[in-house]
């Protein structure tokens, strides 16, 4: 049976889901893959030299950007050695929501916000002037200029949004701001220096919350070594199933484990600073 590539949209985060299939006996590592219409090439988060299942192996791909069609590719190893290779392309829709932004490190965390201003970038540049005597213009010494950076402000609606947001920022991980091509922005990797959580409506007990984030653009984290974390918890593991027997009786596979969380809960996120003590 040769490996099959099987693409699905998982709607809750718009992300993509890879099925690998027909994986030989004998194979240990993977690698999945994007190209896009301009030739780059990206490796899906936590499908970069990766462990396999055999037969089956799922990778999830939550910094698809959006509209662009994709060709995805994966490879599979037996130590050095390739034994199978499948492609198939895929594209993910716009569904003209406000912008998601993706937490990197648990992107089940990731949310739909409304982006209220995000209007200037900054590019600063490595400038040496050198005055001259009597010479009117100066000689210029001069650098590339640097990635931008510039404040970005969201408005979040509730407090579970709060604090998914707060959870988001302060990881001490950059984040996607992942948006349609069309609006100018498309997929931006950003780290952040400072943010403000600001209370903007009069009336203290409104759950509104404004946060105005002091960015600058990064590149993208090495999907190799940076690896995101699925939702389930050994704590919620433990108190769903009582023994083991129960717990193959109500799960087929690992990958199901990983992403069954409690009812209601799509990816629960622990508060800071604990508001109970």
């Amino acid at each position: 049976m040769a490996v099959s590539l099987t693409i699905t949209l998982e709607p809750q985060r718009l992300n993509t889901r890879l099925d690998v299939k027909g994986i030989p006996a004998g194979a240990d590592t993977f690698t999945i893959t994007r190209t896009s219409p301009s030739g780059n090439t990206a490796g899906v988060r936590g499908a970069v030299d990766a462990p396999v299942t055999i037969p089956e192996t799922i990778a999830r791909d939550y910094e698809a950007p959006f509209d662009v069609a994709l060709l995805y590719t994966v490879t599979v190893y037996d130590g050095s050695t390739v034994v199978g290779t499948a492609s198939a392309t895929f594209t993910v829709p716009f569904d003209d929501c406000e912008a998601w932004f993706v937490d990197l490190a648990r992107p089940t965390n990731s949310l739909v916000l409304n982006v209220e201003n995000l209007n200037e970038l900054l590019y600063e540049a490595a400038v040496g002037v050198h005055r001259i005597l009597n010479r009117r213009a100066p000689v210029l010494t001069t650098l590339p200029a640097w990635t931008p950076s510039g404040e970005l402000n969201v408005i979040t609606e509730t407090l579970p949004e709060r604090d998914a947001m707060r959870a988001l920022l302060g990881s001490g991980y950059p984040f996607l701001l992942r948006t349609s091509p069309d609006i100018g922005i498309g997929n931006m990797y950003c780290g952040l220096t400072s943010f403000v959580e600001e209370r903007f409506l009069s009336l203290g007990w409104q759950d509104q919350r404004r946060f105005r984030v002091e960015i600058v653009q990064v590149e993208r984290p090495d999907p190799a070594v940076f690896v995101p974390q699925a939702p389930n918890t050994y704590a919620h593991v433990k108190a769903t199933f009582a023994t083991y027997a129960d717990l193959k009786a109500g799960v087929g596979t690992y990958d199901q484990l990983a992403y069954t969380v409690p009812a209601g809960e799509e990816s629960p996120v622990i508060p800071w600073l604990p508001d109970d003590v």
